[in-house]
């Protein structure tokens, strides 16, 4: 038994799965319920950014994507450069490429446009005119779109990814 590979492994899974599912939970009921409790929903996603969230999720995103590649560099030096052209290989391999493009349309496009929005909302006791306030919400709410657009975009690269991992020794 090697314990690095475990360890990748325990890792790679654990993380994936708080990834993923916090990803799909998020999409399909907590962003639909934060939208639905109108600036009260503001409320819990200051709530949320307070405890961290906009922290952890990448970090747990970058433990996944680095014990996974790890491990198919591992498999790929060991196979004399033959696992990347196997099948397994390949479907592990799409299913690292979709899980990294995941990671950077939420790092790049989500992660800034739901902070802006954080923000916006933070200053909205400062705006001294109805009209500036409703700038504001507007912008809010540009950003917001924005922000979900891409949310469901990760989720469901996510969601193929996970669905590569689980069907890769099989193919």
């Amino acid at each position: 038994m090697n314990v690095l590979v475990v360890v990748l492994r325990l890792i790679h899974v654990v993380s994936g799965i708080v990834w993923v599912g916090f990803a799909v939970f998020a999409t399909f009921y907590l962003v639909p319920v934060v939208e639905a409790a109108g600036p009260e929903g503001g409320k819990i996603m200051a709530a949320l950014q307070r405890r961290g969230l906009l922290t952890v999720m990448p970090l747990l995103a970058l433990a996944t994507l680095i014990s996974g590649f790890w491990l198919f560099a591992r498999d790929s030096a060991t196979a004399a450069g033959t696992f990347g052209r196997s099948p397994m290989g390949m479907t592990l391999g799409i299913g690292g490429l979709l899980a990294l493009i995941a990671f950077l349309i939420g790092i790049v496009v989500m992660r800034p446009a739901m902070t802006r929005v954080g923000k916006i909302m933070a200053s909205m006791g400062e705006a001294s005119t109805d009209q500036e306030r409703q700038s504001r919400l507007a912008e809010a709410g540009r950003l917001r779109a924005r922000g979900g657009a891409a949310g469901r975009f990760v989720t469901w690269f996510l969601v193929l990814a996970a669905v590569a991992m689980a069907v890769a020794r099989d193919v």
